[in-house]
C-alpha cells in the first residue's frame, strides 16, 4: 500500500497548474437505492454457491449492505472513517449495526490488520473516484488477498457518462475533478472495458460474466480460483 494513503483528502494540481482539493468521500451519493443487478442476479448466484461472507469495499452510504444482510449474509463494510461519519452513511450505519451479521472496518489500518477471509467482495463505483493509479492497484491487490481461494468479486463502474460536460480545464492526474465551483471536489476517471479486465487479470481475477444492462454500465463478475457462472 502507498505510505501516504491514510486520508481521503488530496491536494493536487490540474494539468494547467491550478491547485485543487479532492475529497473522495464526497463521491458518496446519498439516497440511491441498491442496484437491481445485485438483488436480481448476483445475490441468487451467491446463494446457489453458498457464498455467504461478503466484503463491501468502499461501501459509501451502505446501499448494497442492506440487501445482502436481508439475504442472510455476513457483510463487512470498508470505508474511510470520514465516509462513515458523513450524514449519507451515518443513519444507514446505525441501522446496519443492529444486525448481528454486520461489521465494519476503517481503511486502511483496520482493514489491513483484519485476518478474516471472505467468500466474495463488492467493488461498486470505487475505482473511478480514486485519483491515484497505485492506490487503485492496492485496492485490487488487497481484496484479492482477503478472499478465499475460490471466491468472487462483483464490480460496477460507468463509462461515457459525461462525454460533453467535463471541461479540459478540469483535467487532473488521469481523470477530472468534478464540481468546479466548489472549494472541495470529487474525482472521476473512466475505464474502457478491456482496461478494466486487464487490471483485474493482472492481480489474479478472471471475468466470468458481464451483467451490464445499458450503455454506460460496466458491471462484471470476476472469479478468484475455479469459479464459473454456470
Amino acid at each position: 500500500m502507498p505510505r501516504r494513503w491514510v486520508t481521503p483528502i488530496y491536494n493536487l494540481r490540474t494539468t494547467s497548474g491550478r491547485a485543487v482539493v479532492i475529497d473522495v468521500t464526497t463521491s458518496v451519493a446519498p439516497g440511491l437505492p441498491p442496484n437491481k443487478v445485485l438483488s436480481e442476479k448476483v445475490i441468487p448466484f451467491f446463494q446457489a454457491r453458498r457464498v455467504t461472507r461478503i466484503l463491501d469495499f468502499g461501501a459509501g452510504a451502505l446501499r448494497h449492505v442492506t440487501p445482502l444482510l436481508e439475504a442472510g449474509m455476513t457483510v463487512c463494510g470498508v470505508e474511510f472513517e470520514a465516509a462513515f461519519l458523513r450524514p449519507a452513511a451515518s443513519a444507514a450505519l446505525a441501522d446496519a449495526k443492529l444486525h448481528p451479521h454486520f461489521s465494519r472496518l476503517v481503511w486502511p489500518h483496520n482493514f489491513l490488520a483484519d485476518s478474516r477471509k471472505w467468500d466474495g467482495a463488492l467493488l461498486c463505483y470505487v475505482l473511478q473516484t480514486m485519483p491515484k493509479d497505485d492506490e487503485r492497484r492496492s485496492v485490487v491487490r488487497s481484496i484479492f488477498k482477503k478472499l478465499k481461494p475460490d471466491s468472487y468479486l462483483f464490480y460496477m463502474s460507468r463509462y461515457n457518462q459525461f462525454p460533453i460536460r467535463i471541461s479540459s480545464a478540469q483535467r487532473v492526474e488521469d481523470g477530472y475533478f468534478m464540481w468546479p465551483k466548489r472549494s472541495v471536489h470529487s474525482f472521476y476517471r473512466e475505464f474502457e472495458t478491456d482496461e478494466t479486465h486487464e487490471l483485474f487479470e493482472e492481480y489474479g481475477f478472471r471475468r466470468i460474466r458481464s451483467l451490464s444492462e445499458r450503455g454506460t454500465d460496466q458491471i462484471f463478475l470476476y472469479a478468484k480460483g475455479s469459479g464459473t457462472w454456470i
